[in-house]
């Protein structure tokens, strides 16, 4: 996409955004499915339903833009998941995948929130009514399940498993 417009930068990173939230919701169930922990399981299928909130609001907001030349595929957040897909395959110590699973979701979920806060502050600079509270919405509700899954840390739940 040929970016010449501030509105067209809004277009390609909107876009971003929400292949990066279709391409997780493809993967966090894999996730889900690496833990032994119930708590972990219970807020990571919480993480799946804010995602593939936040891909709905990015595609509405999508759909009120024109449509996009050369749209492309998210980069960092796909580099992200393969990372923690390497990580865990690797481990020697099983007990950690559970921490592995926090950090890793943890770092992904700040990162697309921090995403969706610059993009509805543009979305304001832009007058983009129709996308500033969508996106506002999908950062907070990022930000509120990474501060979950601190809590989880904080309160010693992520300590590997006892062999």
């Amino acid at each position: 996409m040929f970016v010449q417009t501030a509105q067209d930068l809004f277009s390609r990173r909107l876009g971003d955004v929400y292949s990066s939230a279709c391409f997780l919701a493809q993967h966090i169930p894999s996730m889900v499915t690496a833990t032994e922990n119930e708590d972990l399981r219970k807020l990571l299928n919480l993480y799946l339903d804010i995602v593939r909130d936040n891909a709905d609001r990015s595609e509405a907001a999508l759909r009120q833009l024109p449509p996009a030349v050369g749209q492309r595929e998210p980069t960092a957040v796909p580099a992200m998941v393969d990372d923690f897909f390497d990580l865990i395959e690797g481990l020697q110590e099983p007990s950690l995948v559970d921490v592995a699973i926090i950090f890793s979701s943890s770092e992904i979920g700040i990162y697309e929130a921090q995403r969706f806060h610059l993009l509805s502050e543009f979305a304001d600079q832009l007058g983009r009514a129709d996308a500033i509270d969508a996106m506002k919405k999908s950062g907070e509700s990022l930000s509120a399940i990474c501060d979950q899954l601190r809590e989880i840390v904080g309160n010693g739940k992520a300590q590997p498993r006892p062999n």
